[in-house]
């Protein structure tokens, strides 16, 4: 990994809201003013959820069907990766070793993050994905902005 182009995100936070949807945001620390956000479904929420300890479904949920196969077979995961977002899309790679070898997989980022906290491996996102928390002082000035302008 270039520590360059990569953060490792070491927190996982879920925010779930009727109107506005389901949000997973990953950060590299709780305290870092940089973050990176994405929305997804009731699945997808339910299943980081549950690897994070906050819903305890009564039977296995799709991607622990997955890896309990994996683990069968001898699949071992090193990492995922969030690289990049197209036509407001974002990709993720989930990387396994089989063997002595390493293979790359496509996933969605949702379908990496919830592997990933089952597996205990990294979670990688491209600091080209990262946003930056607003301080107070610029969402004031900003307000101001707003106000100021004719519509």
């Amino acid at each position: 990994m270039d520590s360059k182009e990569f953060v490792i995100a070491k927190e996982v936070f879920i925010k779930t809201d009727r109107i506005q949807g389901n949000t997973v945001i990953l950060k590299e620390s709780e305290d870092d003013p940089n973050y990176f956000l994405m929305f997804v479904g009731d699945a997808e929420v339910t299943a980081i959820a549950k690897e994070k300890g906050l819903v305890d479904p009564k039977r296995p949920l799709t991607h622990e069907l997955y890896l309990s196969i994996l683990k069968k077979t001898g699949v071992v995961f090193d990492h995922i990766e969030i690289f990049s977002m197209q036509e407001n899309t974002y990709y993720a790679k989930v990387y396994v070793k089989v063997g002595d070898d390493m293979e790359i997989f496509d996933s969605r980022p949702s379908d990496a993050v919830a592997l990933a906290l089952h597996e205990n491996c990294p979670i990688w996102v491209s600091r080209s994905l990262m946003r930056r928390e607003l301080s107070q002082a610029e969402i004031q000035e900003f307000e101001m902005i707003i106000r100021t302008v004719k519509f």
